[in-house]
């Protein structure tokens, strides 16, 4: 999640389906002169084998290699830091030593040993670990002393940093913050996914986040309406998702004599459950809200398979967020869902018809004007599919390094 430009609402309108655009025609791999390069992601992979951001990691590295680049990447973990295989660090046994050599001690040695001479760029991702900062901007700057005509992207995990930082990291930040412009001053491009022009001096290269769709199915074709709409949303259940504006449209929908079936899955389990669970007893939706708890592997494929629209987040502006680059959103397009948002998403904007855009604010959703949508956009044949090639041309990791390259290649 990222803030960038003013929150804006969007239109809740779909164009009519006979002016639907042609969006199945796959964009062809342009050839790139950067040939070569190496991606930093310091996050331990044995610690966190299963972390959103290994799965982001691996999608970067697959985006590079199908564009025809040859992609190093310096992986990390608790015995030491590796490069193709080969180990260029070595960590010493204990949580608090390891701990000190990965903010401090490790780097030097690394600068030495990794053969940053091959690489025409390096990609270094930043993460919200703030004690880092100096660390990063001492790598960055011998990097650059070393190895002039290295291109260095810099890559925030959040930015701004402020509504990602729990009390003890914002003390830390105000503590380290005036480390970043050193940073910055031996990097070429950032990269934030919230939509500025620029951060300091530096170019911020115009991207959201992408996702891997190799591992992702579709869902199969031939899904109908004949027996009503099911909505799914899959998530952490915290308090930016804002179900509950679903939830509670539900009732007045359900009570009016044109309502068709309607049943929401909620997958995932996360600090708003019991308020939810409270909330769908309390309006007497038993029979229409399904909690489902935490779901993977071909128990998550079939959930997605019997649903026909993805409830996005909610509630981005509680807590500041005005522009979306939400991985879930991608993962509903890689499925071929249509997909309810209320927060602007560059890469969903409210001109393409799988998105219906709803007011943001408490207020509870309009669950008319949502199966409205449904029931316009399934006109469309073979929707999963088509969805899915929107996917494959506009948020793929291989779409969004194309961009990427497009940059180093000046």
């Amino acid at each position: 999640m990222a803030t960038g430009t003013p929150r804006t609402k969007s239109p809740a309108s779909l164009p009519a389906i006979s002016t639907l655009p042609d969006l199945t025609r796959q964009t062809d791999i342009l050839p790139m002169a950067v040939s070569k390069g190496l991606l930093i992601f310091p996050i331990f992979k044995d610690l966190n084998s299963s972390d959103g951001v290994i799965v982001k990691n691996e999608g970067i590295r697959k985006g590079f290699q199908k564009n025809g680049v040859d992609i190093d990447v310096l992986e990390f973990n608790t015995r030491g830091v590796f490069n193709r295989g080969k180990q260029v660090y070595t960590f010493a046994p204990g949580r608090y030593r390891r701990t000190w050599q990965y903010w401090f001690g490790a780097w030097s040695s690394i600068l030495d040993n990794v053969g940053a001479d091959q690489y025409e760029f390096v990609w270094f991702r930043l993460s919200l670990n703030l004690i880092f900062t100096g660390t990063v901007a001492r790598f960055l700057k011998k990097l650059k002393q070393r190895y002039p005509n290295v291109k260095v992207v810099l890559e925030y995990g959040a930015y701004p940093f402020d509504a990602e930082l729990t009390k003890q990291q914002a003390l830390v930040y105000r503590l380290r913050k005036g480390q970043l412009p050193a940073m910055h001053r031996s990097t070429d491009f950032v990269i934030t996914y919230s939509g500025q022009e620029r951060v300091d001096h530096l170019e911020n290269i115009p991207i959201n986040n992408g996702i891997e769709l190799d591992t992702i199915p579709v869902n199969p074709p031939g899904a109908t309406l004949k027996d009503g709409v099911r909505f799914i949303s899959v998530s952490s259940l915290k308090k930016w998702h804002a179900y509950e504006r679903f939830i509670e449209g539900m009732p007045a929908y359900l009570a009016r004599p044109d309502a068709v079936p309607i049943h929401f899955d909620v997958v995932g389990n996360g600090p708003e459950y019991d308020k939810l669970a409270s909330l769908v007893a309390a309006l007497k939706l038993e029979k229409h809200v399904s909690f489902l708890g935490h779901q993977n592997g071909a128990g998550l494929d079939a959930i997605y398979e019997r649903n026909h629209v993805a409830i996005g987040t909610l509630g981005f502006h509680r807590i500041g967020i005005s522009n979306s680059s939400s991985l879930k959103n991608r993962e509903y397009f890689a499925r071929g869902l249509p997909i309810v948002l209320s927060t602007k998403d560059l890469d969903m904007p409210a001109t393409c018809p799988y998105v219906q855009y709803v007011p943001e604010g408490e207020a509870p959703l309009d669950i008319a004007s949502v199966v409205a949508f449904a029931q316009q956009v399934y006109q469309t044949p073979d929707l999963a599919r088509t969805i899915r090639a929107y996917a494959e041309n506009t948020i793929s990791w291989t779409s969004k390094i194309r961009t990427v390259l497009e940059y180093l290649n000046r």
